[in-house]
């Protein structure tokens, strides 16, 4: 192990964990009684998490982090300098984390992945990829798997610059030992996952309502919502204080405190979430095509940018445009977000992100990619 990074782990723990318990009134349960060396895997709810699971484990460990932090200069330097991160670049294979990830491991350190990959949208915990469990067998050590409950609705994914302050903790959902997992195939692993890191925040909020306080509770609506439930016009949502308004149509949308909808058919961001996923299945049925009057496309290489062109952004189901730049669908592979601005995709040999400018909405290119793969999927002979 790294003495130094061992070192800084065990000065900024506890002084974490005490500046969680006053800004959030975070409570965590401690892990105990572990492995010689393992894998934490954990659902990924906020910005915050990493911090939120390091205050529940006394022994060092490092965490896979989305590449775009290391274009974060200085702030980096000192991240990287403390807790030396695993890189993950989103909307690819990644195999270099993979490589990375055994090698700490065999090395006799212990690692913490978010499993997911990426914040949940609606407060539930979403699929992750399939070769999660093929990793936690090739590691040859112990399993942790961690739980946050109520992380969702203290920092929900669409939010901007408006935490807030109500129940959340975290807990231990499992432990495993390198001996079990020797014993399990990578599909019970993976369903085991599925089950120990499964959180509905909505389902936790009906069943017991917990407040959840800020003075700007629907800041960043728009982030999630594009489509009008009302008038059906794409983009025109804006929120302030506790209340998102089209400007097409003046249709408004309230989000309470206990994280509910008034002025719509739906009472939860949920349904709301489901609902328009359903829309733009509709959309892509149709041929839909989604653009923004402005956005910048970058190749990412190295952790450096380079601009490759800017002007309007569309996506066809042929083709994801920005300026003079085309890039057919059919070379782009595993297209995600991080943050609610940023697209990060590979095409070919080259890692780009794709920043539509504001206010325009990003998840809306995310869902409509997802809804034309998964046409391309269904018309696959098998």
């Amino acid at each position: 192990m790294n003495r130094k990074h061992v070192f800084f782990w065990n000065l900024l723990r506890p002084i974490v964990s005490l500046l969680l318990r006053i800004k959030f009134g975070y409570r965590c349960e401690m892990a105990k009684d572990l492995p010689e060396n393992y894998l934490v895997l954990a659902n990924h709810a906020t910005d915050w998490d990493p911090l939120f699971v390091g205050a529940a484990f006394k022994r060092q460990m490092y965490f896979v982090a989305s590449e775009h932090i290391a274009r974060w200069k200085f702030v980096f330097k000192l991240i990287d300098f403390l807790l030396a991160p695993i890189m993950r670049y989103k909307g690819t294979v990644a195999a270099s984390t993979v490589v990375d990830t055994l090698r700490k491991i065999k090395a006799g350190n212990n690692v913490c992945i978010f499993a997911e990959g990426a914040r949940t949208w609606d407060g539930v915990t979403a699929q992750f990829l399939p070769s999660t469990g093929k990793l936690v067998k090739s590691a040859k050590c112990g399993l942790v798997t961690y739980r946050l409950i109520g992380a969702y609705f203290v920092s929900p994914n669409w939010s901007e610059k408006s935490l807030r302050r109500g129940p959340i903790r975290g807990e231990v959902a499992n432990i495993y030992t390198k001996e079990q997992i020797a014993g399990m195939s990578v599909q019970e692993i993976n369903e085991a996952i599925a089950r120990d890191l499964y959180v509905d925040a909505y389902a936790d909020q009906l069943r017991d309502p917990k407040p959840y306080k800020t003075r700007h509770l629907a800041r960043g609506f728009e982030n999630l919502l594009f489509i009008c439930p009302d008038c059906g016009a794409v983009d025109t949502f804006s929120a302030e204080k506790d209340t998102a308004v089209c400007s097409a149509c003046g249709h408004s949308i309230r989000y309470s405190e206990y994280g509910m909808l008034e002025g719509t058919a739906v009472s939860t961001v949920k349904e709301l979430f489901a609902w328009q996923k359903q829309e733009v299945g509709k959309a892509a049925e149709k041929g839909a095509v989604y653009t923004s009057p402005n956005g910048t496309l970058l190749t990412i290489d190295n952790h450096v940018e380079s601009e490759v062109s800017s002007g309007k952004v569309s996506l066809s189901d042929t083709a994801l445009t920005c300026g003079d730049t085309v890039i057919p669908l059919d070379e782009i592979s595993d297209l995600t977000m991080h943050g609610r601005h940023a697209i990060v995709f590979t095409a070919g040999r080259k890692y780009y992100e794709l920043l539509p400018e504001r206010p325009s909405n990003t998840l809306k290119y995310q869902l409509l990619f997802e809804a034309y793969a998964a046409r391309v999927k269904e018309a696959a002979p098998v």
